[in-house]
């Protein structure tokens, strides 16, 4: 363990500078814009929405900014993990070392996927409840802000820091056949590994189900991408969701206190739902891949 948190600590101090900017960027532009910009609530009085909506978009709107950043950046960056020790020419000291591949690549996966994802969630929610007393102290005051269910607010923060953290996993997990197959032919054929998986993708899921009606790949694609989603969020079926579907602001008041309660149960549908065998073979051929990318990387290349 103690080998695995150094590998771990070479990431951070690694790509630190770039983390702290992607992470604390989009939360000072939005403090700079909430600040400086305007609040339009509108002339018709009972049009006008009460303090809490603003304060709830505030904070999901902004952990929705910081994780679509983050983990947009990290699986865009991916393929290229797979040889930046090769690149860098740091492969042979790295292969000096008394670790094994499976820790090295396993630390790079878990700080890129993971962990930066999870901060961003946590930095979100931050940044959500900073910059919502600015929002609606401009339309409302600041005794309407102090005024909020604040319990419910929180136990609501709380569960949804918990509920994505789990999804995030989980869709990981799901999707691990395309993240770690990208970066397993990234390994094998460098630069020409992700125009190479792309080529199947098409060729397997458009070309091959028109011209042969071949629709093998395209539904196994079309599954997993849907049990991530499901995954991350939302695993219920679409009546037990009402986070997702609020049609009016007062809604809010009414669908806070029940938040709580739906993301927990929400987490136990999403591990529900992975006991299945689809999500044991996205497994398989995620440690496929995995198993891959060691075996190109024992050979220093």
């Amino acid at each position: 363990m103690k080998t695995f948190k150094t590998l771990l600590q070479r990431e951070w101090l690694q790509h630190q500078r770039g983390w702290l900017v992607m992470l604390g960027l989009p939360v000072v532009l939005a403090v700079l814009l909430a600040t400086f910009g305007q609040v339009e609530l509108g002339d018709d009085a009972a049009d006008i929405p009460g303090p809490l909506p603003f304060a709830v978009i505030s904070v999901m709107a902004m952990v929705a900014v910081c994780l679509a950043i983050t983990w947009g950046a990290a699986l865009l960056m991916s393929p290229g993990l797979a040889r930046r020790d090769t690149q860098d020419r740091s492969i042979e000291f790295w292969l000096s070392l008394p670790t094994t591949h499976v820790q090295s690549v396993s630390a790079t996966l878990l700080m890129h996927l993971l962990a930066l994802p999870w901060a961003a969630i946590g930095v979100g929610l931050a940044g959500g409840l900073l910059i919502s007393p600015i929002i609606v102290s401009k339309g409302f005051g600041m005794a309407a802000w102090l005024g909020l269910p604040w319990a419910d607010l929180l136990s609501a923060a709380a569960a949804l820091w918990l509920r994505l953290s789990v999804g995030l996993v989980l869709a990981t997990l799901w999707l691990s056949p395309l993240i770690l197959g990208t970066m397993a032919a990234s390994a094998w054929l460098k630069r020409w590994g992700v125009p190479a998986v792309a080529s199947a993708l098409i060729i397997g899921t458009v070309a091959l189900s028109k011209l042969y009606g071949f629709t093998l790949l395209r539904d196994a694609l079309a599954y997993i991408t849907s049990q991530a989603r499901r995954g991350f969020i939302g695993a219920g079926p679409a009546g037990s969701m009402p986070g997702l579907h609020i049609k009016h602001p007062d809604e809010f008041g009414v669908m806070l206190p029940q938040a709580a309660h739906w993301l927990m149960q929400d987490i136990g549908q999403a591990l529900w739902a992975a006991a299945t065998p689809g999500f044991v073979a996205a497994l398989v051929v995620g440690a496929a891949a995995f198993a891959a990318l060691i075996l190109r990387r024992q050979r220093g290349a």
